[in-house]
């Protein structure tokens, strides 16, 4: 399938009404993000992360949880290989996606879609996993053909047990990739096109199936980027994994679906391509309007005082906490930063209870409910793992946070 066009780059039919949702999903982003303190929605979004390794993971069959994320990323594994095996791939998604998030903002490439920087994505994910984990996935176990972290596939591919073969093959795939990092370089879009860039670009990348495995991991990696350095969901407060998790099976029918060739057979039909993309854009506007109802932030106050209440009483290996620290977690929630000075005051407490006010903040600190950079730098709000189902009940319920009583209840 060498000589299989990947023109054009966005769909030829239903054009205007794709890019009609694209905008609305574009508006409905930035409304979100602009809600939440910038600081408060740094930190929420660092720990959303976590949720797009549990729902990518999920696609790939591999479940685990919240609590067993964080352990992973303290180092802390289970005895048993299959979980930890889902704990070192999702570790590996959450940290390949903060470095390489981080760098969107502060250096980007030139060419996000460059076989260099793909392939980056796809080595930095493997490189974090053990020598062990470096071998193709099938059945249920690992096979004996190396993944080859980086490099580009070197033999056919088939989602379909070997019947047909998928993508080009590889004496055609470096010439088609090529054509892909050309035709999706994100200069070549502008306003809401960015946006189908993105949708438009997550079908090629599968289709090419550039690696001889983790290509689906990569490919929803690539789209988050790619929003991200068009400015779509930077700050990360929406999953597109976990709307495509949810509806697995049509986005896998959507991604098949828009593989079928035209009547000519020398490229995608257009209409099929169409309704992939615009899959997409309703993945993107359906996580946005979830995320508004599930942060509820009119309703934030409330939440925390349930947390507060239950923190009366010692629970797990933390101790119970003062109640008058409920008021400078509202306060961190809805500020984002607050000198350490305003502690106090805060907390009700007057001058002379300043240490009493030192010594709760350090509890704080202490647990990851409260963030500084020193002993002098002014306060943020932090999500350790117990908070969440307390925080948001609805994103991190009892099937994604994992069995009460695990290592971080």
């Amino acid at each position: 399938m060498s000589d299989f066009s990947l023109y054009p780059a966005l769909p030829a039919v239903r054009l205007g009404e794709l890019k009609d949702a694209a905008q609305e999903v574009i508006v409905s982003s930035a409304t979100l993000e602009g809600r939440i303190a910038p600081e408060t929605a740094k930190a929420l979004g660092d720990r959303l992360r976590f949720l797009n390794s549990y729902y990518s993971n999920l696609i790939e069959g591999h479940k685990t949880s919240v609590v067993d994320i964080e352990a992973a990323l303290n180092k802390k594994f289970s005895q048993d290989s299959e979980k930890r095996y889902a704990q070192q791939l999702c570790a590996a998604h959450v940290e390949t996606e903060r470095r390489l998030m981080r760098e969107i903002v502060s250096d980007p490439p030139e060419n996000i879609c460059s076989f260099d920087y793909v392939s980056r994505i796809h080595s930095s994910f493997y490189e974090m996993l053990p020598q062990e984990h470096l071998f193709t996935h099938s059945g249920g176990g690992f096979t004996g053909y190396r993944v080859m972290p980086g490099k580009m596939r070197d033999a056919e591919v088939s989602m379909d047990g070997g019947r047909t073969p998928h993508g080009p093959g590889p004496g055609g795939l470096e010439e088609k990739y090529r054509e892909f990092e050309l035709l999706y370089h994100q200069e070549n879009f502008h306003g809401d096109e960015k946006l189908l860039a993105a949708a438009a670009s997550h079908h090629r990348l599968t289709w090419l199936h550039p690696f001889r495995d983790g290509n689906g991991r990569v490919a929803r990696l690539f789209s988050g980027l790619y929003m991200a350095l068009a400015g779509i969901n930077r700050g990360n407060l929406w999953s597109l994994s976990r709307g495509f998790s949810r509806n697995k099976q049509w986005y896998m029918t959507n991604l098949q679906s828009a593989d079928s060739p035209n009547s000519e057979k020398t490229g995608f039909d257009q209409a099929f391509f169409a309704d992939f993309c615009m899959f997409f854009l309703e993945t993107c506007l359906d996580q946005v309007r979830f995320m508004e109802r599930v942060l509820a932030l009119d309703r934030i106050d409330t939440r925390i005082d349930m947390y507060m209440k239950d923190r009366q009483e010692p629970m797990g290996s933390l101790a119970s906490l003062d109640s008058r620290a409920g008021r400078l977690l509202k306060a961190l929630f809805f500020r984002g930063e607050i000198p350490r000075g305003e502690a106090g005051p805060i907390m009700d407490m007057g001058h002379q209870s300043r240490r009493n006010a030192r010594r709760i903040v350090s509890r704080l600190i202490a647990e990851g409910l409260v963030h500084s950079d020193s002993h002098r730098a002014p306060l943020r709000i932090g999500f350790p793992a117990h908070v969440l189902r307390y925080y948001f009940p609805e994103l991190f319920d009892p099937s994604v946070m994992g069995e009460e009583g695990g290592a971080f209840s």
